[in-house]
């Protein structure tokens, strides 16, 4: 059985979704691309992934273990496989595995995210010379009869466009956490939200690493009342930035979140 899915290799969300199959007693055989291989097996798997050097990749396919190497992934940026075990073994069906290094699972995502897009952006130009082709064709031979079947190809175009924009986004979510997890923010686009906070007796400590790995902060400045603006750069959304800002300031305080197209609240200058 194949079945085609836009995962990070190596993510929490791709090893979810493999052990779900394994529960189905479909087994990973092999990986190519975004088409993944399985097999029917008796027996219910334990899946496992994670990023190994390449000396060691060889070495785990030549081992004899409780673990069977079922797939190996190259990844080229860093140079290292990534590489899918699984046992059927009930003492290790709850085992857990740390998470691998999330800088290293962060340059595998952009890898593999761009490997995606292009993916992506080939489909949409494919789907679109196809349809206009179609279209080109029912107008030179006047057959109205084809109207219908144009009309189904746009709709399942449409479809198909709300199919990748949903699989873009999840990947870019993915991305995003990692990247505030581990604070590189090297060639992300970060929109700047304005962060209100009323009523302060002191500036915020930005240095604190719950608020630091929230992004680059700026202080814009203050009112006489205690009410501070700061411009934070970041991936974060409206709700996030507000949670991890409750620990570090009273009950009583308010905190307001705008996006970069948003305007200051009305009386903060006053």
């Amino acid at each position: 059985m194949w079945r085609h899915r836009f995962l990070i290799k190596g993510s929490e969300q791709e090893l979810a979704w493999l052990n779900a199959q394994a529960q189905r007693r479909y087994l990973l055989m092999a990986i190519h691309g975004n088409w993944y291989q399985f097999k029917k097996v008796p027996t219910i798997y334990r899946v496992f992934s994670e990023y190994v050097p390449q000396a060691i990749a060889a070495d785990m396919s030549n081992s004899n273990s409780a673990f069977q190497v079922l797939a190996q992934v190259q990844v080229q940026q860093p140079d290292v496989q990534i590489v899918y075990t699984g046992s059927d073994q009930p003492a290790l069906q709850q085992t857990t595995m740390a998470p691998t290094d999330p800088k290293i699972r962060l340059q595998v995502a952009l890898q593999l995210r761009d490997q995606a897009m292009n993916t992506i952006n080939l489909s949409l130009y494919a789907g679109v010379v196809v349809w206009g082709l179609f279209l080109i064709l029912i107008l030179h031979q006047g057959d109205t009869d084809l109207i219908g079947v144009w009309m189904l190809m746009l709709l399942v175009g449409l479809l198909a466009v709300l199919g990748l924009y949903r699989t873009a986004h999840r990947l870019q979510n993915q991305i995003s956490q990692l990247r505030r997890d581990t604070e590189q923010y090297d060639g992300a686009w970060m929109p700047t939200m304005h962060v209100f906070v009323s009523a302060l007796t002191a500036d915020l400590d930005t240095e604190k690493p719950a608020l630091k790995s929230l992004g680059r902060w700026t202080l814009v400045g203050h009112s006489k009342k205690g009410q501070y603006w700061y411009d934070l750069q970041t991936l974060a959304n409206a709700a996030e930035i507000k949670q991890t800002l409750r620990p570090f300031v009273t009950t009583d305080t308010n905190v307001n979140v705008l996006s970069w197209l948003g305007l200051a609240p009305l009386g903060w200058f006053v």
